[in-house]
């Protein structure tokens, strides 16, 4: 049940980690499920850190743990004796045993509800519920928790994880009921009819009645659930994947957030990664010295010290054409990494480069985009002319710590496409990376230059969608920790 509550929050956008939903586990088998308003705040404190993931996690829970609607209680032959006294005075076939209880009519053990072989659990029936309660017993108990529990393990054994459509509504409340116990139900109403205790049959008729009302609404709120967020997930992934030239301006708000949490995600990979990186290995020697104390336990570590240098990085982006939808959303991704990627210069180009670190540096991003396009992009392609600039302004800081970064299509307008310029990076930076929107089946077509300057790069690829970006991000933040 935990399992499958943790992909409901899942797709409601909370994050939950392996080891908390093993918490979570332990948690459910400590509190179990008589007390949901304990079981909430226990679970809430340990799954959702954010006042949004609080909030988020409030609604799935009380629509995930919701108990059965609440029904009239199924009276029971007892109640039915208390309340006609002068029927059951004048009713000389039942006998009481001698515990008090009542008997069937005419004693006859094969209408005991104990002696059914339905209720008996070697006949292979489930025994759903507390105590291996039926599903007639829950029902005349009105026993709301052992029905919910009952519901769910019926619902594990459906496969109702798997609903995908609204319309698989009526054959997951189906196989739920049969799970639950629906063959001993019936058997037992026809049981009653047949030994005339007509009157008790149509009240379990009701509850099952009511009981199917109840789980066609649970399957449905399920079902809901787990596609609340599905057409929106779809939609992001294959945004991720579509080429950002040809993207529309309607989906512009849904690729900033998706850029915001790739990023959000690759910088919280990597800041792991370094801090572990740091720690470097352990020191034997300082250990040992530091627990001489102790008589040799080990309650101080000591760690050699690993200095992991953040990468030096140099970004060149062609801004001219549609190769700006690439360039904008990579460099937003880019200046999201900030917190693993601060040693960063950006540069841009159409005909002359110029620098927008600092413009890039304020709350603003798009904004600063917005500028950064306004001032340097709309001009005739001069590779040339931008690799100069580019050489000019940092050349005399390049190190073998330095990765250069060139994301352009490489068309120069048959002019000089700077592959000498781009020669001098080579020889002292650490990396040249070329990244070309356009596929490779048209590179060297026309007048594009990638075999000139791709003679210069260490590594070059199509780089065009999301995803495209955060691969060769993460590649790059892996190599250089």
């Amino acid at each position: 049940m935990i399992a499958d509550f943790v992909r409901i929050l899942r797709a409601a956008d909370i994050r939950v980690s392996p080891a908390e939903t093993l918490d979570a586990a332990e948690i459910f088998e400590a509190i179990g499920f008589d007390d949901r308003s304990i079981l909430k705040y226990a679970l809430g404190q340990t799954l959702a850190k954010t006042e949004m993931e609080k909030l988020a996690f409030d609604e799935a829970f009380e629509s995930y743990f919701r108990l059965p609607e609440e029904t009239p209680p199924l009276p029971m032959a007892s109640e039915q004796e208390d309340a006609s006294e002068d029927e059951d005075t004048k009713n000389d076939g039942g006998e009481m045993s001698g515990e008090g209880q009542p008997q069937p009519a005419g004693g006859d053990p094969a209408n005991d509800p104990a002696n059914n072989p339905a209720n008996d659990p070697a006949n292979g029936q489930a025994q759903p519920g507390g105590d291996n309660q039926s599903l007639t017993e829950m029902l005349e108990n009105q026993d709301s928790a052992a029905l919910q529990a009952a519901m769910q393990q019926a619902a594990t054994q459906a496969g109702l994880a798997d609903a995908k459509l609204f319309t698989q509504q009526g054959m997951f409340s189906r196989r739920i009921m049969e799970a639950m116990g629906l063959a001993e139900l019936e058997a037992r109403i026809r049981q009653m009819n047949e030994s005339g205790e007509a009157e008790q049959a149509e009240r379990l008729r009701e509850g099952r009645a009511r009981l199917f009302e109840a789980v066609q609404d649970f399957v449905e709120r399920q079902i809901a659930m787990r596609t609340k967020n599905a057409g929106r997930l779809l939609r992001e992934d294959a945004l991720s994947r579509i080429r950002l030239s040809n993207l529309d301006r309607s989906d512009m708000k849904i690729m900033r957030e998706l850029i915001r949490k790739l990023a959000k995600r690759l910088a919280s990979r990597h800041s792991r990664r370094r801090k572990k990186a740091q720690r470097g290995m352990l020191d034997i020697r300082r250990t040992m010295r530091a627990n001489v104390a102790f008589d040799g336990n080990l309650f101080n570590l000591a760690w050699r010290r690993v200095k992991v240098e953040r990468p030096k990085l140099i970004v060149l982006c062609d801004v001219s054409g549609s190769v700006a939808a690439v360039s904008r959303f990579f460099l937003m991704f880019l200046y999201s990494l900030d917190e693993v990627m601060p040693k960063t210069r950006s540069f841009v180009f159409s005909n002359r480069a110029g620098e927008i670190t600092e413009l890039l540096q304020g709350d603003d991003l798009e904004t600063a985009m917005e500028e950064a396009l306004r001032q340097f992009g709309g001009g005739s392609t001069d590779y040339g002319m931008s690799m100069m600039d580019l050489a000019e302004a940092t050349l005399d800081t390049v190190d073998k710590k330095t990765t250069v970064m060139v994301l352009g299509d490489a068309r120069s307008n048959y002019g000089d496409p700077g592959h000498l310029a781009l020669k001098e990076f080579y020889e002292r930076a650490g990396r040249v990376i070329f990244l070309n929107p356009e596929p490779e089946t048209v590179w060297d077509t026309g007048d594009s230059e990638m075999k000139k300057l791709g003679a210069y790069c260490t590594h070059k690829q199509t780089c065009n969608s999301v995803k495209h970006v955060e691969r060769v991000l993460d590649d790059l933040l892996r190599l250089s920790g």
